[in-house]
């Protein structure tokens, strides 16, 4: 089974199967062998990925090793695979205050002489006599 890569531009690619499109990603390979796996194919099955217009095979693996991982890159240490976990694992928890939750909180809008009056200086007529010269 090969996926084929084609550059989307910004680092991303887009992963096909054949004629199907699987994915537009910055990871295609990982991508689409993570669509592949919920779609039922089992995991032992071997995927290649190549470049769009060559034979050469650019990497492979299985579809659960390559479903499971994801490249990381950074300026100082260069692309590494490392383990991929869902967004759901990685999504901050939210902490909402004690004020927050409170239903009948009150609250007021500014006072007209609270607000700062904030002049364009696009707009010099409404200067009057101090417009800048």
């Amino acid at each position: 089974m090969n996926i084929a890569i084609r550059p989307l531009g910004r680092g991303r690619f887009a992963a096909s199967l054949g004629q199907r499109l699987l994915c537009k990603s910055k990871t295609p390979f990982s991508t689409a062998a993570r669509i592949l796996q919920a779609e039922g194919v089992p995991d032992d099955t071997p995927i290649t990925m190549s470049h769009e217009g060559s034979s050469a095979v650019a990497m492979w693996s299985t579809v659960s090793e390559a479903a499971g991982k994801i490249v990381h890159e950074t300026d100082e240490e260069g692309p590494k695979l490392k383990r991929y976990r869902s967004m759901s694992n990685q999504m901050p928890r939210q902490r909402v205050r004690h004020d927050a939750r409170t239903p009948n909180m009150k609250r007021e809008a500014p006072r007209a002489g609270q607000v700062p009056i904030q002049l364009s200086f696009f707009q010099p007529h409404l200067f009057g006599d101090h417009a800048p010269h």
